[in-house]
């Protein structure tokens, strides 16, 4: 991988990193979520772009398993913060 080229990605990362974290301590369910799943995505594209450069055979994986755990704590957050979103519907006991 040509050195600008990796340069330039780390540089973007971090900027993307600096946005996610940014949206994820404002107020609103709606911005920690996108703002945590652009701090997934930052996290596992960083590793794989790292492990091009240097070699590491396992962080591959990794981000995989960054991405998937991302996703899954996304809907996980969703559905308990969505229990309590104060509809007055009734539910059949």
């Amino acid at each position: 991988m040509n050195f600008i080229v990796w340069l330039f990605a780390i540089i973007a990362l971090s900027f993307s990193a600096l946005v996610g974290l940014r949206l994820a301590f404002k107020k609103g369910t709606a911005n920690v979520l996108v703002g945590e799943s652009i701090l997934t995505a930052v996290i596992g594209t960083l590793l794989v772009v790292i492990s091009q450069k240097y070699n590491i055979a396992f962080a591959n994986n990794i981000a995989l398993a960054i991405f998937i755990c991302g996703v899954v704590g996304a809907f996980a957050f969703c559905k308990v913060i969505g229990e309590n979103n104060g509809s007055k519907a009734k539910h059949p006991n």
